[in-house]
């Protein structure tokens, strides 16, 4: 009986051989998209990097086409640099609930470096053209998108579980944090 059902399942996850649907996998190939953009600062102690974002609805007929994002991300003091450390919390969405601490990633230095290795598609829309001479090294200012096309593509993380995420990226020097951002999205397969 339960080499039967062993065979079963082979069966329906291996459509090869078969004519019929396939169970889809929880893991695999992705496409990511953001919904909500925020800070996770405390009420009573804003951060010097701050964003205001928003982004169109991804349109899952259409997956190919990348969202557009309007808004800016303003710092009034600090840089952002390789001399700063970057923290990346991933929450998963469960049962109604948030997962806490799913995932996370923790670089002791060279933050903008591994953010533009990690984020390529966020990095470009957002410090790409202020570059000089190629150094990861951001002033405060202002930097603004209107309607920019975003690509959520992340190359070190091939594949990932599918599902709905929140994303906690903070970002400071020593013991102070200079930015405490948080992106909601998902992860869909990704059709081929």
């Amino acid at each position: 009986m339960a080499s039967t059902l062993v065979l079963v399942v082979l069966a329906l996850m291996c459509p090869a051989g078969i004519h019929g649907k396939v169970i889809n996998s929880v893991i695999g190939p992705y496409i990511s998209y953001g919904e909500r953009f925020y800070m996770c600062e405390s009420d009573n102690q804003p951060l010097p990097w701050r964003w205001y974002l928003r982004a169109t609805h991804f349109n899952p007929l259409k997956p190919k086409e990348l969202q557009r994002i309007t808004g800016n991300v303003t710092a009034t003091s600090g840089s952002f640099d390789n001399s700063d450390w970057l923290k990346v919390i991933a929450d998963t969405r469960s049962n109604n609930q948030w997962k806490e601490n799913a995932f996370v990633f923790k670089f002791n230095n060279g933050a903008c470096r591994h953010f533009k290795i990690n984020s390529p598609g966020f990095y470009g829309l957002l410090l790409k053209k202020r570059e000089v001479k190629g150094a990861c090294v951001f002033k405060p200012g202002v930097y603004e998108f209107n309607d920019a096309p975003l690509n959520w593509t992340f190359p070190n993380f091939p594949i990932i579980p599918y599902g709905q995420y929140r994303f906690r990226m903070m970002v400071g020097k020593a013991e102070n944090l200079y930015a405490c951002w948080v992106v909601e999205g998902r992860t869909i397969p990704k059709l081929e």
